[in-house]
């Protein structure tokens, strides 16, 4: 402090630091208000302010403070972190790649971007160079959570036992991105007709959502899709209907085709077709309606 009783730029940006810390952000608003009147272009308070602007959903306004500090100081490495999980949030996310990068050049020993890196790859659907990332970020930094939480999201997709009781529901819980990402993915391994791993996440959501009905709704679907005595309608759940046109197309043309040569195997051939219909018709609801009264719903 001054002669005057004028906190310096420091001890504002302490301050300011603590109240962040606790998520008093109407109080560090106020106060990097007094403070920018008497030290407007010190990068620290500056820096705050975009970071309150960033945890209240004002992100346009953090881009604008952000971008000043950038002006200025171009290597600024809190300046350009937090830029990361802006233009995330904006949706611009080759940006934030070519962002996520530049700082993994230029500090290879941080696992905390790699960890940000993998969760950017999870959520634009690269899996296989995800889990490369989250290892990475894992071995650089295995105290990390988020780190922690990469490397869980590709052993539960990947079914490694012990992974769901390591407590992913509990890392998603500090992460929301995290959540957000697992959601995508669950949506993603269900086009994909991989049904178990996206239950296997689906089931670490519910954990954090114990009461949610919709949660509750997609493992009771997952657990269906996922069940043994749904494998023979894996081909149409995984392809829909091209798989059923596909399906009817070359039936027809092999019964068309031994119906002359062999057709006591093409009688069979016939009611068999019309058994496997009738099963992919009815079979899956049962099993549904089944599950969900087990389920409670």
């Amino acid at each position: 402090m001054s002669e005057n009783g004028l906190l310096s730029a420091r001890d504002y940006a302490l301050q300011i630091d603590g109240l962040i810390e606790r998520s008093r952000y109407a109080q560090a608003r106020v106060l990097i208000g007094e403070a920018l009147a008497h030290y407007p272009d010190d990068h620290a308070l500056l820096f705050a302010g975009a970071c309150v602007d960033y945890n209240t959903d004002a992100g346009d306004q953090a881009r604008r403070t952000l971008q000043q500090i950038l002006a200025r100081d171009p290597e600024d490495y809190a300046a350009r972190s937090l830029m990361v999980s802006v233009l995330q949030d904006a949706g611009e996310l080759p940006q934030a790649e070519l962002l996520l990068i530049e700082l993994i050049r230029e500090y290879p020993e941080a696992g905390f971007q790699y960890a940000r890196y993998a969760l950017l790859m999870y959520r634009t659907l690269h899996i296989e160079k995800a889990q490369a990332l989250a290892r990475e970020a894992f071995r650089l930094d295995p105290n990390n959570e988020l780190a922690l939480t990469t490397c869980l999201i590709g052993d539960i997709i990947d079914g490694r036992k012990g992974a769901e009781q390591a407590g992913l529901a509990r890392l998603l819980q500090g992460h929301p991105e995290s959540e957000n990402t697992a959601r995508m993915l669950i949506t993603h391994l269900i086009s994909r007709g991989r049904y178990k791993a996206a239950k296997r996440i689906a089931v670490e959501l519910l954990k954090l959502y114990p009461s949610s009905r919709e949660v509750l709704e997609l493992v009771v679907q997952l657990d269906a899709l996922s069940h043994w005595s749904m494998l023979p309608l894996w081909p149409l759940n995984r392809w829909g209907w091209a798989a059923s046109a596909a399906l009817y197309v070359i039936t027809l043309l092999a019964l068309n085709l031994v119906r002359n040569q062999a057709p006591l195997f093409s009688s069979a051939a016939t009611w068999t077709l019309l058994g496997y219909c009738a099963y992919s018709w009815i079979y899956p609801s049962l099993l549904t309606r089944w599950l969900k009264r087990r389920a409670g719903l």
